[in-house]
């Protein structure tokens, strides 16, 4: 093995810099403005059916092109296996994903200036529950939108609320 040398410092100190420069010239995704979400119960049994509500509202002054969401439930819900399925999905979206304890969906675009596009998405909490006492169900979700001409976006912004959001959050026992 080579003793470790000068240059080869020197060589790893650009490769970093180099790496610096670029992820600081990448730009910033700000919030997406206009979006509003909602749950239809605050409290829930074993064997109802929630549907949570997800709109998004163009804020800007210009189309939005395309929009994508990604909605799954936060810890300790995400480990609650069996204990409720997403099983279907409505509304304003070109197509919509879902199993297991997510769901995946386009809003259907564009998206003029002051518009809403609303997608529903209809979640089955088990009948049979393998847990005792209550839990609380709440969901994260994730937003990406793109701004301008369809294929060469002006610009764009996403969100993630990982924690959750109180508007989604049911409590299940």
């Amino acid at each position: 093995m080579k003793p470790f040398s000068v240059q080869r410092l020197g060589v790893i100190l650009a490769a970093l810099l180099g790496f610096g420069v670029f992820f600081a010239a990448q730009p910033a995704s700000a919030d997406v403005g206009g979006t509003s979400f909602a749950v239809n119960k605050a409290t829930a049994l074993p064997g109802d059916q929630l549907t949570l509500t997800l709109s998004l509202t163009n804020t800007e002054t210009t189309d939005i092109s395309f929009a994508y969401e990604f909605i799954q439930p936060i810890w300790p819900a995400n480990q609650q296996n069996g204990a409720f399925t997403v099983v279907g999905c409505g509304g304003d979206s070109t197509d919509c994903t879902y199993g297991g304890n997510n769901a995946a969906f386009h809003f259907t675009a564009p998206i003029t200036p002051g518009a809403t596009r609303t997608v529903t998405v209809t979640v089955q909490i088990t009948s049979t529950p393998a847990w005792t006492g209550q839990y609380t169900l709440n969901w994260a979700p994730y937003v990406y939108v793109e701004y301008g001409p369809a294929g060469a976006p002006t610009f764009t912004r996403d969100q993630l609320w990982a924690n959750g959001l109180p508007e989604l959050q049911t409590l299940i026992g």
